[in-house]
């Protein structure tokens, strides 16, 4: 017997360091929340209409991260629609803005449970075409959040129609399917007939 565990032990020791290594755990995906939207006069410059401008009417949007994240990773979209929920304008990115503190546009690192302001200019056709709704797309590349602004009655943005709806509506049908299995109980086991 003696024998045997001396060959488990050479053979253990032959074996490369790290080779009984458990594969990394996954990268928790970052869930960036919109904590809150506020029409605002941007005091600094804010790139809107392609070119940079001063006191603009924006959108002040407050966001918070579950995780740290790089700053360039966040997606940021607005979809501006009129009183008959028409498309009106989009805005494909998070546009640049000179924050007071000197920074420029989101910061190099989103640090998690801090919240952070982005800004979204009202763009000129936007204001002439008199939008009633905004439509806010945020969060990271593997993980979305969605938000309209105002709330005027019910609606949500289900009832909308843009790009990443579909994207968002089997991510929340993954979320209640993951809610069910982690909540639901086993069944309870018949009783026994002696």
């Amino acid at each position: 017997m003696k024998w045997i565990a001396r060959a488990v032990v050479v053979l253990l020791l032959s074996v490369p360091e790290g080779s009984f290594a458990q594969p990394p755990a996954a990268e928790p995906v970052p869930e960036v929340e919109i904590k809150g939207i506020r029409e605002v006069v941007f005091d600094n410059w804010i790139e809107a209409d392609g070119v940079f401008r001063i006191k603009w009417p924006s959108l002040r949007v407050t966001l918070r991260s579950s995780e740290d994240v790089k700053g360039d990773a966040i997606v940021g979209r607005a979809y501006f629609y009129d009183k008959d929920r028409k498309l009106i304008s989009r805005k494909a990115s998070i546009p640049k803005a000179n924050h007071p503190d000197g920074s420029y546009g989101l910061p190099p690192l989103i640090k998690a449970r801090t919240n952070i302001e982005a800004f979204i200019p009202i763009e000129t056709a936007v204001k002439e075409a008199k939008w009633r709704t905004v439509l806010l797309v945020f969060g990271d590349r593997r993980k979305l959040t969605a938000e309209v602004y105002p709330r005027r009655d019910s609606s949500g943005w289900k009832d909308y129609d843009f790009p990443e709806r579909e994207r968002l509506l089997t991510q929340l049908k993954a979320e209640e399917e993951a809610k069910k299995t982690k909540t639901s109980l086993p069944p309870r086991p018949a009783p026994a007939n002696l």
